[in-house]
């Protein structure tokens, strides 16, 4: 960009600055004209680049209409939206008050979805593409795409949702089928088809799209050979709220369904929940939330209906004991401020299942689970008052009233009650201040549940202080009386200094109601940079001992810093505990130390860490009268790998004894990643062996990728890859002396043909050895990038199955869900 255009675009920022901080990153040139009384910013460059709110705008020319706040772009027009979608253009107009836009030829990359048409236009956040042509095997390399369609109109919704009407279904571009509409998911790709057969004979699943006014999804048709038929359906809303509804039925009487609303708008708003899955537990929970409004502002009243609970399908087992609301209301007012009073009040009204208060006599009859109505009733007053200079008023007033259905043993309604009231007078002159204070708070009554049972407390005092402060001098004094017990608060004085460098405080509390002393605290510290110096010590009347005396030593070091603590008790035990800390960092290199010294359990502790960029070692030690504890460590690269870790661990008790080596091994790179964990056990006193204890791996690896033909169609290698979990346990008590457990382990072979065709022949095992005998399962995929076909054989369950799935990517999803990691296949 020009540099006078820099300047011009600066003195011109605050017209562009209330279009939601639209930016221009890059021009050439910029000109200022007039249109009908109308400012117009037209900008050309190779190309403009324009970013606002998560988007990003480039084309050769732009001109924005300023007051119609229109947008238009033409040549080469490049728009990436905040749903991610990438839109290319000739022209695009885009206006910038409602979101909407309108664009000639244009090619719109939607997740794994390549669309293209003549007209497109964008309202309420939908897009909508006449006369479009729609595949998702563009980034496949395929020279005609396997499948495609032409389409009267095609809706691409927020999200992952594609509706198309008037389709012309294309495989390998010439028309095969007419569908007067189609419907697909960007997102959520997954078989939509499958036939096998398991332990109780064969099935077949298939998953039928549909689209309608209330919205669009798939219906769930199952078949079991000799259970009977399955049912059910997985809708989505298409409205301003969130829906979705989900309903599955299973053979012999297994239910599955999930119902979810939410709308959200400022006056309303609401959401709803009802689950069941009877793989789980035979149980329907619902949720209800209604808010009036739906963004409340401080100065609105607030509704809310909350309902929540579970139906039981199960009447032979115990139900859950979780709280239930049936329902619950609740009414709230906003702050009510007259001059220097405010008033806030809610009340919630409310019938509830819950686990009942076992300290409560009545309650307890009701069992372990019980049911009662409840009112809560809330208000919180406040007044400030400023009488005068200097002087201030403060009278503060909380409220909380639990109202019960339920009855005590004398017939009376059961309540709770937690109330909070204080105030207080403050006078100031100069360095003097007197406050007047005042609280009474109660907390009684029982309640019925154990979610809002409350301690039962009671507590009434007024309270006097006086204060002086004159830096670097305060000093203050404060009593008062217990209202409740009819006595005197002990008097507590406080003296100070404290100014740069130094501080020192002395606290001493003193009964007046014939205690005498209670307790006596002092405090000090010296802070000369680099140095600092704190103490602490109380000693306590009543019991006549000193809690230990505390000294702490620091020193600020160049990029680190030095501490020395000390605990001495002063009855007779001499020194406790002594600690070290010391930390330094220099560049990458960075060391920490510490230790403790434990006088009376006569045990020295140590811990320290030395790095030096990726490697790092480490040093745990614990020294008492019977044996040395010690764990060293070494550690080695960064993540995603590979990361390296060496951990030597035991102790010395009249020779070595738990001597360990652990060894980690971690990698996370796309083509191989793995975990590698193993002990080692190493000579001890009684057991001089050196062997393997344990180990466990998982994680795939590419040990070679798949050589494709050449163009004579010779010279094809299978790629081969390892994948899946083993773990190796010593166990000498078993003949074999070990046990070998394998979860999704095995081979993969990779063979690629033309236009990325691949196909994956997986080996996999998940069964304990030795003792069982091999039972592989088989899975047989073939990978056109944009469908897939999957044959499953399980030789342990004695089941086949197979699969179709469409949409990018298909095998990767496909084997994803059988657990298997292919390294270089995504």
């Amino acid at each position: 960009m020009r540099p006078w255009l820099w300047l011009l675009l600066f003195l011109l920022a605050p017209a562009w600055a209330q279009e939601k901080a639209l930016k221009v990153l890059e021009a050439e040139r910029l000109e200022l004209r007039q249109d009908g009384g109308e400012e117009v910013y037209v900008l050309t460059g190779n190309p403009v680049r324009l970013e606002r709110e998560g988007e990003a705008i480039q084309a050769l020319r732009v001109v924005y209409f300023r007051g119609r706040r229109l947008l238009f772009l033409s040549g080469e027009v490049r728009y990436l939206d905040r749903e991610g979608r990438r839109i290319e253009a000739e022209e695009l107009q885009i206006d910038l008050g409602d979101e909407s836009f309108d664009a000639l030829e244009v090619r719109i990359e939607a997740k794994d979805l390549l669309l293209t048409g003549p007209l497109c236009q964008r309202a309420a956040g939908a897009i909508l593409l006449e006369r479009g042509y729609a595949t998702p095997c563009a980034g496949c390399g395929q020279e005609v795409p396997d499948y495609a369609f032409r389409a009267r109109e095609i809706l691409l919704y927020p999200g992952d949702r594609v509706v198309a009407r008037g389709v012309v279904l294309l495989m390998g571009e010439k028309p095969v089928l007419e569908l007067p509409v189609l419907l697909l998911y960007l997102s959520e790709r997954r078989p939509r088809l499958e036939l096998g057969q398991d332990e109780g004979g064969a099935y077949l699943k298939a998953a039928l799209p549909y689209v309608s006014p209330l919205g669009l999804g798939y219906t769930l048709l199952h078949y079991y050979a000799g259970r009977g038929y399955g049912f059910g359906l997985d809708h989505f809303g298409t409205g301003e709220a969130k829906e979705r509804y989900f309903f599955l039925h299973t053979p012999p009487d297994t239910f599955q369904y999930r119902g979810e609303y939410g709308l959200k708008r400022p006056e309303f708003a609401l959401s709803a929940l009802l689950e069941r899955d009877d793989t789980r537990e035979k149980l329907s929970r619902f949720r209800l939330e209604a808010l009036l409004p739906g963004t409340p502002t401080p100065g609105d009243w607030r509704y809310a209906l909350r309902l929540e609970g579970f139906l039981d399908h199960d009447p032979t087992t115990p139900p859950p004991r979780s709280l239930q609301r049936l329902p619950e209301l609740e009414a709230q007012t906003p702050t009510l401020r007259e001059g220097p009073f405010s008033l806030q009040a809610s009340l919630v009204l409310g019938r509830y299942l819950a686990e009942t208060n076992p300290l409560n006599r009545s309650a307890r009859a009701l069992g372990p689970y019980g049911e009662a109505g409840r009112a809560l009733l809330t208000h919180g007053e406040s007044l400030l008052l400023t009488p005068w200079t200097g002087a201030s008023l403060r009278l503060e007033n909380r409220f909380r009233g639990f109202y019960y259905t339920t009855q005590n043993p004398d017939g009376e309604y059961e309540r709770q009650v937690d109330w909070t009231t204080t105030a207080s007078f403050r006078q100031a002159l100069g360095g003097v201040s007197a406050e007047l204070g005042y609280g009474r708070s109660l907390q009684e009554g029982e309640s019925p549940f154990r979610f809002d049972a409350l301690p039962q407390r009671r507590s009434h005092q007024a309270t006097l202080a006086l204060a002086f402060q004159e830096r670097p001098l305060n000093l203050a004094l404060r009593t008062g009386r217990d209202l409740e017990a009819g006595k005197y608060l002990p008097l507590e004085a406080q003296a100070g200094l404290q100014d740069a460098g130094y501080a020192l405080s002395l606290v001493h509390r003193r009964g007046l109601s014939g205690e005498g002393p209670l307790e006596t605290r002092a405090e000090g510290s010296l802070t000369p940079y680099p140095f600092s110096l704190r103490m602490s010590l109380r000693y306590d009347h009543t019991k006549e001992v000193f809690d230990p005396l505390a000294l702490q030593a620091g020193y600020a070091l160049p990029g680190g810093s030095l501490n020395l603590s000390h605990r001495h008790g002063l009855n007779g035990e001499g020194a406790l505990t002594t600690d070290l800390a010391l930390s330094l960092r220099e560049g990458a290199s960075a060391y920490t130390l510490q230790a403790r010294r434990d006088w009376q359990q006569d045990t020295l502790g140590l811990q320290g860490q030395a790095i030096w960029g990726p490697e790092s070692l480490s040093l745990q030690a614990s020294l008492d009268r019977q044996a040395l504890g010690y764990t060293l460590g070494f550690r080695s690269g960064t993540a995603p790998g590979p990361l390296g870790e060496l951990q030597l661990s035991g102790r010395y008790q009249e020779g070595p004894k738990g001597t360990n080596l652990r060894l980690s091994l971690v990698q996370a790179l796309p083509e191989v990643g793995f975990r590698l964990t193993a002990n080692l056990h190493l000579p001890e006193v009684g057991d001089g062996g050196v062997y393997l204890k344990d180990a466990t791996f998982s994680g795939g690896a590419e040990l070679w990728p798949p050589t494709p033909a050449d163009e004579k169609g010779e010279g094809a290698i299978p790629g081969l890859a390892l994948s899946g979990a083993f773990t190796y346990t010593r166990q000498p008590s078993r003949p074999e002396g070990y046990t070998l457990a394998l979860r999704n382990f095995g081979p993969t072979l990779t063979f690629v043909g033309r236009e990325r065709t691949k196909l994956h022949l997986a080996a996999l095992l998940s069964q304990n050895l030795p003792g069982e005998a091999l039972r592989p399962r088989f899975v047989l995929v073939l990978d056109r990038c944009c469908w897939a076909l999957r044959f499953t054989l399980d030789a342990q369950k004695g089941s086949l199955g197979l699969a179709f799935l469409y949409g990018g990517q298909a095998a990767g999803l496909l084997l994803s869900e059988e657990g298997i990691q292919l390294g270089g296949t995504r």
